[in-house]
């Protein structure tokens, strides 16, 4: 992994200032200075080609059944997850070590060849099992077993350890049911039955979440790898620049504004600090932020794009359809907390170079807002196109669909953009690419959402924990938001939100919240395991770029940044206005924002001591307070909370720093 140290380099102000013809920064040629290693496996030779052909096929299967004709599921999702699996042992070694060579060994084919094999077995077969009754004959055992070890190896390798032995956990669960506890207890199962069950029902493996893999969210993936390929990346990079980058921690501001954009098309943290980081982070280090803390402002700017719509991932698409609602209301509802969020990380990184006395970049040496539009403003289109197709309740499917086609003809639009046929055959393969560790592990979750189908043990869950709560909100809330964040420790985002929305969100429902309050409380609390030790994937991959050891002082940086995360979802279970319910007032959403972003903005203030000069203990007390205040939703505690914040405002204004006053409101 390459470090950026930042000697021996042009500055980032220099980087800043290397624009193409068009005017504006070249990110692509910023970020082969600080590319960083792949854990997958480079193909050269003839296996690069024939894989460059595989991949290309996956794209375009998925694009002709969007816009021509989508299989039943069960032949969809196992023809789906078979050109995954193919792909995840042709791409991902056995071990690090192997990642070295060029390709794939024997057990590396062999494995891919028994994960496609097995997987379209049951796509070609299905029809005659349903005739038969659902009755598997030993041939079908065999298969569903040689599927569930391949699928489990090559979740190991995509993802890790964690979900593999966690699956396997459950697993064992099924058979060992009549030693358990009385709580937990059941009759046990057979291998076949079991093997039956996650291998030939919608209620194990080919569930709901590898539906949504296979349809919409390969789709979005592939729409975000056109966006990529089209040049969309400099867009929101620069734009980003040209609005903040000349503001006190301007490249920090930067680092949230593009990194927000990006990460609501990439949906992951660590993908979207690998892109956008390359460029945001050295620029930070330059204006005087220090490598720990750039890694840490990165890490949540990136983790943010998680929860902001129109895409926000592949759990919108699973919430939508656990929820049964439309996937427009699951986007409309995650708006504003989204909103909420990243205006927090805004002001405190505000406050942070206010109190530092750090600088921005010198305005002359940045793009302009109207030559980047002038450039690159018709990328735009397809995010508008596809959100107005969305708005208009087209499906997901029909909007992703239209998108691409749209990137591609508004791409033509002027040279800097122009898609070649080699930027759309390498857009085709990167989508492929980019989708195997999600649908990886939505297809390894079935085996935990199978046994809890199976054993019933979700609904003893539920009861447990609203016992446990007895019926307290607010420590049921504490409890489901430490099991969803304990959950989430080395797992992808969509398989937390997958397990705790089956066991946890129940519970939450029971006790009167709504249930997108609940699910989208689960979701932000599975999220934030990006930003939150001793995991914090998002923070370690800005590190590595960073060039700083210092993980763990980074992980601490980025909670203590990122702490509106871990507020908002109380904020919107107890204010369940903000995520825009039908028939809500809109005098009454306007109002509850107000108290949200002063309640943020409260949390920000604690998180620096700090608020035009430094912070004494007592307004520190009262700040908490007046937090405590904004998030109970009493008209009374409203008032409270915010005389209180005007009061510490007011008092520190007096008091201010003559020579700071003006920086502080350089934040607009």
């Amino acid at each position: 992994m390459k470090k950026y140290d930042g000697s021996n380099e042009e500055s980032s102000q220099d980087i800043a200032s290397q624009e193409s013809a068009e005017g504006l920064v070249d990110i692509g040629e910023i970020s082969k200075k600080y590319k960083i290693e792949s854990s997958t496996r480079s193909l050269k030779g003839w296996w690069a080609g024939g894989i460059l052909v595989f991949c290309v096929a996956v794209s375009l299967f998925h694009l002709y059944t969007a816009g021509y004709k989508l299989l039943p599921a069960m032949q969809q999702r196992p023809l789906h997850i078979g050109m995954i699996l193919f792909l995840a042992f042709i791409f991902y070694p056995m071990t690090k070590k192997a990642s070295k060579k060029f390709r794939p060994g024997i057990a590396d084919v062999v494995l891919a060849l028994a994960g496609i094999i097995s997987a379209w077995y049951l796509a070609f077969n299905y029809t005659q099992i349903a005739l038969r009754g659902g009755w598997s004959t030993p041939q079908d055992t065999i298969m569903g077993i040689i599927f569930c070890l391949v699928l489990l190896e090559a979740t190991r390798r995509v993802i890790g350890w964690a979900l593999p032995i966690l699956s396997a956990i459950f697993l064992v669960y099924l058979f060992v049911g009549p030693m358990m506890p009385d709580l937990l207890s059941h009759g046990g199962f057979s291998y076949q039955r079991v093997v039956d069950h996650m291998y030939f029902s919608t209620e194990g493996i080919f569930g709901v979440a590898v539906g949504v893999a296979a349809t919409y969210v390969f789709l979005f993936i592939l729409f975000g790898a056109f966006l990529s390929k089209s040049g969309t990346t400099e867009l929101f990079t620069n734009l980003a620049l040209a609005v903040a980058g000349h503001k006190p921690g301007g490249p920090a501001k930067v680092g949230v504004i593009a990194s927000g954009l990006m990460g609501t098309i990439q949906g992951s943290s660590a993908a979207n600090v690998a892109s956008t980081g390359m460029f945001t982070i050295p620029l930070m280090k330059h204006v005087g932020f220090k490598p720990h803390f750039a890694a840490a402002v990165e890490a949540v700017a990136s983790c943010g794009g998680q929860f902001l719509p129109p895409v926000m991932g592949a759990s919108a698409f699973i919430m939508a359809e656990y929820l049964g609602v439309s996937y427009f209301y699951v986007a409309l509802g995650a708006l504003v907390p989204a909103l909420i969020y990243y205006a927090a990380v805004y002001i405190q990184l505000h406050l942070h170079a206010v109190k530092l006395g750090l600088n921005g970049v010198n305005k002359n040496r940045l793009p302009n807002t109207i030559g980047v539009l002038k450039s690159h403003g018709h990328m735009l289109i397809p995010l508008v196109m596809l959100i107005g197709l969305l708005v208009l309740n087209f499906t997901p499917l029909f909007a992703a669909l239209m998108s691409i086609f749209a990137v591609v003809i508004c791409s033509m639009f002027r040279k800097a953009t122009r898609m070649s046929v080699k930027d759309i055959v390498e857009a085709l393969e990167m989508g492929a690419k980019s989708a195997i560790g999600i649908s990886i592990a939505c297809a390894v979750v079935g085996f935990i959402i199978g046994t809890v189908s199976l054993s019933g043990v979700g609904m003893v869950i539920t009861n447990q924990l609203v016992q446990i709560g007895e019926n307290n909100l607010l420590l049921t809330l504490s409890i489901a938001a430490i099991s969803s964040l304990v959950l989430s420790f080395g797992l992808p985002t969509p398989s937390v939100y997958i397990v705790t929305a089956t066991m946890i969100a129940p519970a939450l429902v029971k006790l009167g919240v709504p249930p997108l309050a609940a699910h989208l409380f689960c979701y932000y609390w599975g999220g934030i395991s990006a930003i939150t030790p001793p995991v914090a994937l998002a923070v370690y991959v800005g590190c590595g770029i960073a060039g700083t050891e210092k993980m763990v002082k980074a992980g601490f940086t980025a909670m203590k940044l990122g702490i509106a995360a871990y507020l908002v979802p109380f904020l919107f279970v107890y204010r369940p206005i903000l995520i825009v319910e039908k028939g809500v007032s809109w005098v009454d959403l306007v109002y509850t924002i107000f108290l949200a972003v002063a309640a943020v903005v409260i949390m920000a203030v604690i998180s620096e001591k700090f608020l035009f000069k430094g912070l004494s203990w007592f307004k520190f007390i009262l700040l908490c307070i007046a937090l405590i205040c904004l998030i109970h939703p009493l008209f009374i505690t409203d008032l409270i909370g915010f005389t209180v914040l005007l009061f510490v405002f007011i008092s520190q204004w007096l008091k201010r720093d003559q020579l700071q006053i003006g920086k502080m409101f350089e934040a607009v």
